[in-house]
């Protein structure tokens, strides 16, 4: 696991198949860690050189005590720099779609094809979608247990027809593990949720000049597939598609998804 200096902080990354091939920057959702990518980079490393990081305040990277996402948006900018490439595709999911739209809308240039997964462009007050739904049910992202965490959150996360067995199948993938895995203070925790409060991507969604396909769940919670159905009405370039899924449509229709990404990246 190398470390990289971008936008004056320590980055940690990781990387997956040929240099030869073009890059692919993958980016994970709030409070996860690059590992929680780790599968998908496996699974197109055969054609792409594909990059996962852990996002600024997250991980193994730099935990500054205050940002925002544009502050993200940048680190991603300047990791595809300083890696050496004008130009590389990114695939963001929830929180990584922000900061993949963000980039793209900061520096469109930059980005050859993007790929945003149960993606919003903007935030109601909130700050993270997670911190909303539990304050709903009258809990702190910081505090709440959990326990009373996951509960909350699985009705957001799968589908009604999910199965058993495939949640069993799937319960060692939900939890990150490893010696590289750093778990956020409570302070880091409410600092992660900051960095998403207020952020609104709609005025400048027109201006996103790369192929894009946004990817939503009938059953997302968190993030409703109305927020994907309004990015991709906007940018000019933007294809939708819609799995009858939760938010974790990456993980019930695992084949599907990776096929249908795999199907875009190579257009």
């Amino acid at each position: 696991m190398p470390y990289i200096r971008a936008n004056g902080i320590r980055i940690a990354f990781d990387t997956f198949g040929s240099l030869k091939n073009k890059p692919l920057f993958l980016i994970h959702g709030l409070t996860g860690q690059r590992m929680s990518m780790e599968k998908l980079a496996e699974q197109l490393s055969d054609e792409f050189f594909v990059i996962t990081y852990d996002c600024r305040g997250h991980g193994q990277t730099d935990h500054p005590a205050a940002y925002d996402l544009a502050d993200h948006g940048r680190d991603l900018l300047a990791l595809i720099d300083v890696l050496g490439y004008e130009q590389a595709s990114v695939l963001g999911a929830s929180m990584g779609s922000y900061i993949a739209l963000q980039a793209a809308e900061l520096d469109p240039a930059k980005i050859d094809k993007l790929i945003l997964v149960t993606a919003k462009s903007y935030d109601d007050g909130s700050g993270s979608s997670v911190q909303r739904l539990l304050r709903e049910a009258g809990l702190d992202m910081a505090t709440a247990p959990p326990e009373e965490r996951s509960r909350i959150l699985s009705t957001a996360l799968w589908s009604p027809n999910v199965s058993k067995e495939l949640l069993t199948a799937l319960a060692p993938r939900m939890k990150l593990s490893g010696e590289n895995v750093v778990p956020l203070t409570p302070e880091e925790t409410v600092a992660v949720n900051q960095a998403l409060v207020g952020f609104d991507l709609r005025r400048d969604l027109e201006n996103v000049s790369c192929q894009t396909l946004v990817i939503s769940g009938t059953y997302d919670k968190i993030n409703p597939p109305a927020f994907g159905k309004e990015i991709a009405e906007k940018i000019p370039l933007a294809d939708y598609v819609e799995f009858p899924g939760g938010h974790l449509l990456t993980m019930e229709f695992e084949e599907d998804y990776v096929r249908c990404v795999r199907t875009f990246l190579e257009k």
